[in-house]
């Protein structure tokens, strides 16, 4: 079978390599998520919507492991979805798969909502805090009450020492891996910082507001944290109370 998309082998190898710098706990992240999912599920069958699934990280780790899982996939970039359509083809999936390019809105209207869904890597590029909200909002409206979710993202309060000695550690990742330290100053100055940080305060609060319940923060590495609770019913009665 063709893929969809013409591959990027350079683009790809690239992207994981760096992936792997920036989080050394890179592939061990989807491996937890995974787990999490599977003690969430009741049944073996199980939609999952994946936000920014260009990469194909998700579908490649937890597709193989879970055949009765099927997978619906957005991501804006056309050239990471060449790498996500790829993937799926080696590994023979393209029948539990649907790769969406555009964003959530573009979603097509189904009877049914997902039984679990991520966000991985994709938060902190949003600028606007109103902008994330409505995100995870829309993610919150698509799946099933009680359904399990994961976000992950860059976080920090930018004038905390907190994030200037994790910024540090980040940034020796990078040195250990033979990076110069006048490359890795520049990727602090025009990449790393160009990114949108929330307080995990903050984080956990939009959460909340978009109907999560049970938030939980069970990942951390360098610069990037990662939460795990579940969708609240529309009835109220699972909204969590700050005492």
């Amino acid at each position: 079978m063709k893929d969809k998309f013409t591959y990027n082998t350079e683009m790809a190898q690239t992207y994981e390599t760096n992936a792997r710098i920036s989080i050394p706990t890179y592939d061990a992240l989807f491996g937890m998520v995974q787990s999490y999912f599977r003690t969430e599920i009741s049944g073996e069958d199980a939609s999952v919507l994946v936000i920014g699934a260009g990469g194909g990280k998700e579908l490649s780790t937890w597709g193989p492991a879970n055949p009765e899982w099927t997978f619906t996939g957005v991501d804006i970039s056309e050239e990471m979805l060449k790498i996500a359509q790829h993937k799926t083809n080696q590994l023979g999936m393209s029948h539990r798969v649907n790769l969406i390019h555009g964003t959530i809105n573009d979603l097509p209207i189904a009877d049914e909502a997902f039984d679990a869904a991520s966000c991985i890597l994709v938060l902190h590029f949003i600028d606007n805090v109103q902008e994330k909200l409505e995100l995870l909002r829309s993610i919150h409206a698509h799946m099933k009450p009680g359904a399990p979710f994961v976000l992950v993202s860059a976080y920090g309060d930018r004038d905390a020492t907190e994030l200037k000695d994790r910024l540090n550690v980040w940034r020796s990742f990078w040195l250990d891996a033979g990076k110069p330290p006048a490359v890795v100053n520049e990727m602090v100055n025009t990449g790393i910082m160009k990114i949108s940080f929330l307080p995990e305060k903050q984080i956990e609060g939009l959460l909340r507001e978009s109907g999560f319940t049970h938030i939980t923060k069970f990942f951390v590495t360098g610069l990037f944290g990662g939460w795990m609770c579940h969708a609240g019913g529309t009835d109220g009665l699972d909204i969590e109370c700050d005492v």
